[in-house]
């Protein structure tokens, strides 16, 4: 038997819907998972982004509340950064500064300090594990590709699924959880285009039968964003997200080789038997897709705000008008809106901007040159 979990992430700033139209995210989306999930008798670990918990406060507060009923039930909180942004390009103040936030929304809005971390395009390095081990985050989610590399001598494939210890420097250490992108008998992706009808329910199933034979007693972390319900429809038109899905739910409970866990609960019953060696990661996405082309602009200006936040930081300089500073830089670090041109092997031209959601990004940036340039105007 193996523990199979659902980590899906949150963030509602999504880039082809206009800035002011997210609510049909969560209605079309959030809220129709939601329920297929306590329906099922799930669990399922949610990282939601600050930004995304404090929009969904003021549209649908009701969403809110029915997450909260079921945290610690069906429903377990990570942490997912305040405005999901892009973790290789971020200075360490950056990062910190959003996983800051973040947890203190967390904490105000679902009442706990989250023990875990799920890094926006699975993007990782010591820089942001120090700042994790530093606000008291006790496990991170990995590929299990960067885990297999991180293993010397190499780990035997049945052993892979399980906690490991990740050295962060030469006193602390994170626990690191690997997730599934590859499922025997199936394709690359094989969730997300079982999500989008592209490969069929009973294969994945298949899939997951093969898996518990070649690793028992493991952890079977399956990784999806939780807009998928809406986003499939609207990028796609295929509208059968929700039944396949469900379908997929009914599958995977019937089955004697799967039990439902949280992955706070898989490490406290398997804690970390080896240590390894995580090596940096830039992330799923390239770089350039958040630097050049028609985001070339917005990333020059990016620069210089940090460049000079960064630096008036290192000098000690703290005023009120520096905090609304970095609120903007905050504001404007969300990836969605910040994409140039989407460069995917396996899905090409994937992603399209709104205009809003870009203007979004400038307009905060252009508020904090504004700010800057006026503090240096005043000496």
């Amino acid at each position: 038997m193996i523990n199979l979990a659902f980590a899906f992430n949150f963030n509602i700033q999504r880039c082809e819907i206009e800035v002011g139209d997210e609510k049909q995210i969560v209605r079309r989306g959030y809220d129709p998972l939601i329920d297929l999930l306590i329906k099922n008798n799930t669990q399922a670990d949610f990282f939601i982004s600050g930004y995304s918990t404090r929009l969904m406060q003021k549209n649908t507060p009701d969403t809110v509340d029915k997450i909260k009923e079921n945290i610690g039930m069906h429903f377990h909180l990570g942490t997912y950064t305040y405005s999901h942004p892009i973790p290789q390009l971020l200075k360490p103040i950056e990062f910190e500064k959003q996983l800051e936030r973040g947890l203190v929304i967390d904490e105000d809005v679902y009442g706990i300090r989250p023990d875990g971390f799920l890094p926006p395009e699975f993007a990782y390095s010591r820089e942001m594990a120090q700042v994790l081990v530093n606000h008291g985050i006790k496990w991170v989610i990995s590929l299990a590709s960067q885990v297999r590399k991180a293993a010397v001598p190499e780990i035997p494939e049945e052993l892979l699924y399980f906690p490991f210890t990740a050295v962060v420097d030469d006193r602390r250490k994170i626990i690191s959880i690997p997730a599934a992108y590859q499922l025997p008998e199936n394709p690359p992706r094989f969730l997300k285009l079982m999500m989008k009808g592209q490969n069929p329910v009973d294969q994945v199933i298949e899939g997951v039968k093969v898996f518990a034979r070649q690793h028992p007693d493991s952890l079977l972390l399956f990784k999806r964003d939780a807009e998928t319900i809406f986003i499939d429809e609207f990028n796609s038109g295929f509208t059968e997200t929700e039944r396949v899905f469900s379908e997929f739910l009914e599958k995977l409970a019937a089955l004697d080789e799967v039990r439902f866990s949280s992955i706070g609960d898989f490490i406290e019953n398997n804690p970390p038997q080896r240590e390894i060696q995580l090596n940096d990661y830039l992330g799923n996405t390239k770089v350039e897709t958040f630097t050049e082309g028609e985001a070339r602009p917005i990333w020059e200006k990016t620069v210089a705000v940090r460049d000079k936040l960064v630096f008036l930081s290192e000098q000690g300089v703290e005023t009120p008008q520096l905090r609304k500073i970095w609120d903007h830089l905050l504001e404007s670090h969300n990836s969605d809106g910040r994409i140039g041109y989407w460069f995917s092997e396996w899905n090409p031209g994937e992603h399209s901007v709104a205009p809003s959601r870009r203007q979004f990004i400038s307009d905060n940036l252009d508020e904090a040159l504004a700010m800057l340039e006026e503090m240096e105007v005043r000496g």
